[in-house]
């Protein structure tokens, strides 16, 4: 029988920097490269099935081709990283599985065998297993961004676990792009209010959990954190909090990026 794999929520930071070793993402970097080993034993994991902000649609599509290749979703960045590669195999099989079981559940999807894995896929994946031997099946998230909804396909998600199947989020606890732009340095961290209610949320069982994260938007600070129409990197976040089970999530990973915006990201390792 397969040990519970994990469900795991990682911020992928801005573009390809912490695969650049860009000094605002060291800690970034460092976290996915050595950190994360040291949580999870990506040995007995059996394959990943990786929700990403970075693609969005009207209904939960799937990843379904035996092999993807790399969508280079950034702008204005060095030549060297739009030569990436990232060869972990696709799982057709287990891609089919997926959509059964949200099917299941009442939730329409589709299988996608084209559209490449975006770099909410390929930047953490290449610093936490480059050596691409784990199947990987990349999600989408909803554009409607309901969190009751996200929540609802984690939690038909979590089954996976049972398999040795990893389940990761991959966004962004603070993903408002203008004032990353144009507020960074301040020395004065601007979402220490809303990163601390996720906090709670996350480290809660799952009743409370959910209760809580489906009026996320309702919280102090939440949409400074994700302006409207805009919270597509909270929404993985979300879905694993679904992928959670019963027990409380843990925070692994926090970090002032530029020092001014929070950034946590959370870890379910039991049932």
């Amino acid at each position: 029988m397969a040990v519970i794999a994990p469900a795991i929520y990682v911020n992928h930071g801005r573009g390809p920097m912490s695969l650049l070793g860009e000094e605002d993402h060291l800690r970034l970097t460092i976290f996915f490269r050595d950190e994360l080993k040291r949580l999870v034993n990506w040995r007995s994991v059996n394959a990943i099935i990786l929700v990403t902000a970075h693609w969005e649609e009207e209904i939960v599509s799937i990843s379904s081709a035996k092999h993807h290749d790399l969508y280079f979703d950034y702008y204005d960045h060095p030549s060297e990283t739009y030569q990436y590669r990232y060869d972990a195999p696709g799982d057709p099989e287990l891609a089919k599985r997926i959509q059964a079981s949200l099917q299941n559940a009442g939730i329409d999807s589709r299988l996608d065998p084209k559209r490449g894995w975006d770099h909410g896929v390929f930047v953490p994946m290449m610093l936490i297993n480059p050596s691409a031997d784990i199947p990987i099946i990349q999600v989408s998230v909803l554009s409607n961004q309901d969190p009751e909804q996200h929540y609802a396909l984690g939690q038909v998600l979590y089954q996976f676990r049972k398999e040795g199947i990893a389940i990761i989020g991959s966004g962004m606890s603070y993903h408002n792009m203008n004032e990353i732009k144009f507020r960074r340095d301040t020395g004065k961290v601007v979402n220490a209010e809303f990163d601390e209610y996720l906090n709670k949320a996350c480290t809660s069982g799952n009743d409370k959990r959910k209760q809580d994260l489906i009026v996320w938007d309702s919280q102090p600070g939440a949409r400074d954190a994700h302006p409207p129409r805009a919270a597509e990197h909270l929404m993985p976040l979300i879905v694993i909090a679904g992928a959670g089970g019963e027990g409380p999530g843990e925070r692994i990973f926090n970090w002032d990026m530029s020092g001014t915006f929070r950034l946590s990201g959370f870890i379910w390792k039991g049932e």
